[in-house]
């Protein structure tokens, strides 16, 4: 895990407190088994962190509802690279 991992899952572990992960059972095509299955944990982690912030359940986060957590409220702009005003799943990645 590099330092920008680590950062990010500890940022984001401060909001999903007590949150148990299922282990990743598909390896991400074209990436060591390890890395694989830290980015499919990663993912599932970022998924499951969008649907308990996202209140009025439409799929993705705008700001007030991101600045719910400290790290998705800090780096908001930086993750929605294309302007839109709201993050996805995919703007995690």
């Amino acid at each position: 895990m590099n330092s920008f991992t680590r950062a990010i899952a500890g940022a984001l572990m401060a909001g999903l407190a007590g949150v148990v992960f299922p282990t990743p059972s598909l390896a991400v095509e074209g990436l060591p088994a390890a890395l694989a299955n830290e980015q499919e944990h990663y993912q599932r982690r970022m998924e499951r962190l969008l649907r308990q912030l996202d209140s009025n359940g439409d799929g993705r986060l705008d700001r007030q509802e991101a600045s719910r957590n400290r790290y998705l409220q800090r780096h908001f702009d930086r993750l929605d690279q294309d302007g839109k005003g709201y993050l996805v799943p995919a703007d995690l990645r």
